[in-house]
């Protein structure tokens, strides 16, 4: 042991950083400890229990001083680390008009252009070119725009054969439009901008800011007082630390924040309440100044594709082609055609047999209660689990004696938009981590996640926080029973205001699970490119073939 000049005791550097990690050990020790001790095993070890292998249930809606904690130090990382490619325009864009002269800023008056050819054969690549155009017909020097295309052969009633396009943003205004030929026939080019670079700052900017998003939430305490909370509360300026109870969660750090309440005493949260505040003034703003979505000049033009001999397109989904990324698929006939999975069940009733001898969690939103709703129903399987008309996200189990099948659902953590117990809102990381300690694992086990609609709202840099505390479980999970199957849903295309929020997500998700060769990325962004979605859930035949999709993997896994 040394001095310091202040006569204070000290160790030298190595050692000292010895003692910390040993003490940061001991603190993390006694954490878990007393997560694991708060928690009643008769709900989370029967197998009937709707709460089964959920370890941290009762931990949820106590403050952190429960657990002998301060308040968090977050470190979060930046979502632009993982959506690089666009901070060059947003710079270029602030530079070049600091004013906000809305003559400046993209509109349809944008052009896309393709080669004079107009025949093609299957396998070949269709090249395309945008120029962004300012509201006086100028051409853009930056780029950053949100655009999306399709090449549609036919249209049915509801839905349309076609093909989704990659769009390569080169920074300078213009673009290039790429896919590969799939299949034969006549097409038609459609290319949407959805929101200009202008707009997208106005929604990153209206999303960073400490303000109340489109839900303002509320806790109901055991102490029968009712306070407002929220995500990001500890970036309110007319609050500080003092005036907060932090409800965070004390393993991962997921923050929640309630006001203290005038007892002065954070009392345990029994349920979550929630008032919903649309977002009209900001999609007004977005619409009337940053312009209506809709197709670009150029749009409508055709081209022949013939079929080419003895040419197998293979799964090639993630792999390059002519110098183009091949979607993970196409709309034939009305049906996704997928080359991210080998084996597409016909329906999703044929998958009777592949559920069976199955443990199948669905962690995540309502569109993720949908799957399990649509796999209970087609299986007529009876559900059970706290009193659904209190609590809609309320975990669930549906069991199969038959099939030797359980299935389980619950939601993700705060934030999330339906009033609700507390208890029943559980982190997906802790939920996958509890399997790993319960030993819950291997072949026969699917645990299917996402989320993201609830936190589109939000500074990005949450997202990125949730995913890697989700991602690291998975992994965890894998070094101890690596035949588990993991599978994480991307986003789908919604035409709104807000589709370029989700379109961010996607970007965000794809880049930290990229590499990650044991859990499957499920892309459902190229097949909504092509059939794009009107509301955030599915419907009719979308949710029938996204749900074919996702259950092909119950019957075939590829991995």
């Amino acid at each position: 042991m040394y001095k310091n000049e202040a006569g204070t005791a000290t160790f030298p550097k190595e050692k000292r950083k010895s003692v910390l990690n040993a003490q940061k050990s001991l603190v993390n020790k006694n954490i878990h400890d007393i997560l694991m001790n708060v928690t009643k095993p008769e709900d989370v070890l029967d197998r009937n229990s709707a709460w089964y292998g959920n370890l941290y249930k009762d931990t949820y809606g106590l403050p952190l001083s429960s657990f002998g904690m301060p308040s968090f130090k977050r470190k979060d990382k930046n979502w632009n680390h993982f959506f690089s490619q666009l901070q060059t325009s947003l710079q270029k864009y602030r530079f070049n008009n600091p004013s906000h002269n809305p003559n400046f800023f993209t509109r349809k008056t944008s052009i896309v252009f393709r080669h004079d050819k107009s025949s093609y054969v299957v396998g070949d690549v269709f090249v395309a070119h945008i120029q962004a155009r300012d509201q006086l017909m100028r051409n853009k020097t930056f780029g950053g725009d949100y655009f999306r295309a399709r090449l549609i052969r036919k249209r049915f009633e509801k839905v349309v054969d076609g093909i989704p396009c990659a769009i390569y943003d080169h920074a300078n205004g213009t673009y290039t439009v790429k896919a590969p030929l799939l299949m034969s026939g006549d097409f038609t080019l459609e290319v949407k901008l959805l929101l200009s670079v202008e707009g997208i700052d106005r929604w990153i900017n209206f999303t960073e800011a400490p303000t109340i998003k489109r839900a303002h939430y509320y806790a109901l305490l055991k102490s029968n007082e009712k306070v407002t909370c929220g995500f990001h509360l500890d970036k309110f300026k007319k609050y500080k630390p003092e005036d907060l109870c932090d409800y965070s969660n004390p393993r991962t750090k997921e923050p929640w924040f309630c006001v203290k309440p005038p007892s002065g005493v954070c009392h345990p949260i029994v349920e979550h309440i929630v008032e919903k505040f649309s977002l009209d003034e900001l999609s007004r703003e977005i619409t009337s100044t940053f312009g209506k979505s809709g197709a670009i000049g150029g749009s409508g033009v055709t081209i022949t594709v013939t079929s080419a001999d003895n040419f197998l397109f293979s799964r090639q989904y993630n792999t390059e082609h002519r110098g183009t990324t091949v979607p993970s698929g196409y709309v034939q006939n009305g049906k996704w055609e997928s080359l991210q999975q080998t084996f597409l069940i016909k329906s999703v009733q044929s998958t009777r047999d592949c559920f069976r001898n199955k443990i199948v969690f669905f962690l995540g939103d309502s569109t993720m209660r949908q799957f399990f709703e649509s796999a209970t129903g087609t299986f007529k399987i009876l559900c059970s689990g706290p009193d659904n008309k209190i609590d809609k996200q309320a975990p669930q189990v549906g069991k199969s004696k038959e099939s030797n099948l359980t299935i389980y659902y619950r939601t993700h953590g705060m934030p999330v938009q339906l009033n609700g117990f507390s208890t029943a809102r559980p982190y997906i990381s802790d939920t996958i981590e509890s399997l790993t300690l319960l030993k819950i694992g291997g072949p026969d086990v699917y645990v299917i996640v996402n989320i993201g609609v609830h936190l589109v709202h939000y500074d990005a840099s949450y997202y990125v926080h949730r995913l890697l505390g989700i991602k690291k479980a998975m992994l965890d999970h894998l070094t101890i029973h690596p035949e588990t199957r993991f599978i994480i849903r991307g986003m789908n295309v919604v035409e709104c205001t807000h589709e370029w929020a989700l379109f961010r997500f996607e970007i965000i998700l794809r880049k930290i699970f990229e590499n990650t060769e044991k859990i499957v990325v499920l892309n459902l962004w190229d097949f909504t490119t092509v059939m794009p979605l009107n509301d955030y859930h599915p419907y009719g035949d979308a949710l029938d073939q996204e749900a074919r999709l996702l259950f092909s993997y119950l019957c075939n896994w590829t991995l």
